[in-house]
């Protein structure tokens, strides 16, 4: 072996096992480092915490209840061309029938309350256990999903619960002439206007199609985040003529408040708008031309939600630092204040010291007045015209206006 390449060679293994922190071309810490403690090293990372999905349907279906004691409602709508027939369904082997007979039926399933219910409407339309699983899943995330003969369409519904926003799910299951949705007891109808709609026959079910059904509940579901996000703006302007005039502890909590429920829409809205987008631009089973552009007319509306939450998310942004800005202001107006008292008064103390002094009085050299029978009437005066000076002096300055 040359000298050359024993160099070289000598040089590529000191890169390769080059220590931590020493630049780059590091492939693995040195052997001593790596098997001082008889194992190898292993960095360790904080990971977040997540909350565990539920394995299967029944789980599923134990963490979305709200064990309020209302059984599993079916709410059965059916349309043809000419009529529309509504009722209360109370076992889910009447569905059998009314698949055979009617164009296109809705099923509403509220409450999750009764897993053989669920697990027979499962049976009646074909639908496997991983998708009932999602359909009941609380914290289920908004997506279309295709289920070999069906389309599983995941959703979030926004209302206020006090002054809290929160988001609810719901999902839609787009078969063959058939739709089916789940939501959970008091969450809300969102799809009462739509049911209205139906029922006074304005929406031509039995000549469009499920697909046109589904367009009009997801576009419910889309038109139900205006009102809530209209809300927002109120809040947002009582809370930025507070953060202003009366800054407080209790302003700061809200303008958190709003930013959590700001980011809360914010979470539900942005996979909508992918979900919404797949089901206008892309190839979906069972959705025609006619529905994919009420999708895309949804899919516009989620962006101009997006687009007024965003705004308010930097209004809020902006209220924080409002916020702050007159807290200093409020603490510079009391440093203001205590400044200007500690100055008129150190005059007074330094008349009040210098003749405070225990001189001999009959010492020519003394301090003046010290046995002039007005003397102490002279002295309160000269401290009384300092003071007033000063005032009137700092007044005109500007220095004891108050910020506004």
């Amino acid at each position: 072996m040359t000298p050359i390449f024993k160099a070289q060679k000598q040089d590529m293994l000191r890169r390769t096992l080059r220590p931590r922190g020493s630049g780059r071309g590091r492939l693995c810490p040195p052997p001593d480092r790596l098997y001082a403690s008889g194992r190898p090293t292993v960095s360790r990372r904080k990971h977040r915490r997540r909350r565990p999905r539920p394995r299967d349907l029944a789980a599923s279906i134990a963490s979305a209840t709200r064990r309020d004691g209302r059984p599993t409602t079916l709410r059965l709508v059916a349309c043809d061309g000419q009529t529309t027939h509504e009722t209360t369904v109370s076992s889910p082997a009447d569905l059998v029938e009314a698949r055979r007979r009617w164009p296109v039926i809705w099923v509403d399933v509220e409450g999750f309350e009764d897993l053989a219910t669920i697990r027979a409407i499962g049976d009646v339309f074909e639908i496997g256990e991983l998708a009932l699983e999602d359909a009941v899943t609380p914290d289920e995330r908004p997506k279309v999903e295709v289920f070999g003969h069906q389309v599983l369409i995941a959703a979030r519904t926004a209302r206020y619960d006090g002054d809290a926003v929160v988001t609810d799910p719901v999902a839609v299951f787009l078969g063959d002439r058939y739709i089916l949705t789940f939501r959970d007891h008091g969450v809300g109808d969102a799809f009462a206007d739509v049911r209205h709609r139906v029922r006074h026959g304005r929406t031509r079910l039995g000549q469009l199609g499920a697909d046109h059904l589904c367009a009009l509940l997801l576009d419910a579901v889309v038109d139900g985040y205006f009102p809530v996000l209209e809300r927002f703006g109120d809040r947002l302007e009582a809370l930025e003529e507070e953060a202003i005039e009366r800054p407080s502890r209790d302003a700061l909590t809200r303008i958190h408040d709003v930013r959590n429920d700001l980011m809360t829409l914010r979470r539900a809205l942005w996979p909508t708008r992918d979900v919404l987008h797949a089901l206008g631009r892309e190839a979906t089973a069972f959705v025609g031309d006619h529905a994919r552009q009420h999708f895309r007319d949804s899919y516009d509306h989620t962006m101009e939600l997006l687009d007024l939450l965003e705004s308010y998310r930097e209004i809020g942004s902006d209220l924080r630092d409002i916020y702050l800005a007159s807290l200093n202001n409020r603490m510079n107006d009391v440093m203001k204040v205590l400044t200007v008292i500690a100055t008129v008064f150190m005059p007074l103390t330094f008349i009040t010291g210098y003749y405070g002094m225990n001189f001999d009085t009959s010492s020519p050299w003394n301090m003046p007045l010290l046995n002039f029978r007005y003397g102490n009437l002279v002295a309160v005066g000269i401290m009384l015209a300092t003071t007033v000076g000063m005032v009137v002096f700092f007044w005109r300055r500007g220095w004891l206006k108050r910020w506004h």
